[in-house]
């Protein structure tokens, strides 16, 4: 419990200052690049509190002078946390249209340039794709959850429809990302942080130049038989 509050009160006073903080850089750098690296040390404060360690594999699936649409379950919400703190490369979320309103935390992501996405609007997640792959071909890496939420027991839960088009439509490679042991550490539905230890497997890119539109459903599949697999052997 003391782990817990404690835990709870280092993210309130981290999201207030650092979330300032990146507004602020935000003024100077347009490119969201330099708040982005704040976001990196707000991610890691975070995870020291929980008591959380994590270990990267895969690395070198990695080329930092590539952009990538970064695939990956989602068990908590330490993952955020574990991905900004240890992904080395710049990247922008995909997340639900209500964080961008909290205070201070939400500023901060649309400064970053972080992508809403109103899920109960087919036309207006449409809309979201359409920009998210725009920013890939510009450059800057997006990460999505093509389960669109958090799973309770940490199985892969099916995939949304339509989240892969940003792949297809800024022609980028998928980067497969498994993360494993973080369900433990903060259960959905439950505000309790338990210390633990968190993995994440990169997957060598899957390349994405020359595949139709008509071929996400395959590609949504290959993806997910990546994922599965690395699940299935933890």
């Amino acid at each position: 419990m003391f782990r817990t509050l404690f835990a709870w009160v280092i993210l309130l006073i981290s999201t207030v200052i650092l979330g300032t903080v990146a507004i602020f850089l935000s003024l100077f750098d347009s490119s969201g690049n330099l708040p982005h690296l704040v976001a990196r040390l707000w991610g890691r404060i975070q995870l020291a509190a929980t008591g959380t360690t994590v270990e990267v594999k895969g690395l070198e699936n990695i080329d930092p002078r590539k952009s990538y649409i970064l695939v990956s379950n989602h068990q908590s919400n330490i993952d955020i946390f574990a991905f900004l703190g240890y992904l080395p490369i710049q990247f922008r979320w995909i997340a639900k249209a209500e964080l961008f309103r909290a205070p201070f935390m939400g500023w901060a992501m649309s400064r970053i340039g972080y992508i809403p996405i109103e899920r109960e609007s087919p036309k207006k997640a449409y809309r979201s794709m359409l920009l998210a792959a725009e920013r890939v071909k510009n450059g800057v890496s997006v990460i999505i959850f093509p389960e669109g939420t958090r799973s309770l027991n940490g199985n892969l839960q099916p995939f949304k429809k339509g989240l892969f088009l940003i792949a297809l439509k800024s022609q980028a490679p998928i980067l497969p990302i498994t993360i494993l042991g973080t369900g433990k550490i903060m259960r959905k539905g439950d505000w309790r942080a338990y210390p633990g230890n968190a993995r994440i497997i990169i997957d060598p890119p899957i390349e994405t130049a020359g595949i139709p539109i008509e071929k996400e459903g395959e590609l949504s599949a290959r993806v997910r038989h990546i994922l599965m697999k690395n699940l299935s052997q933890a």
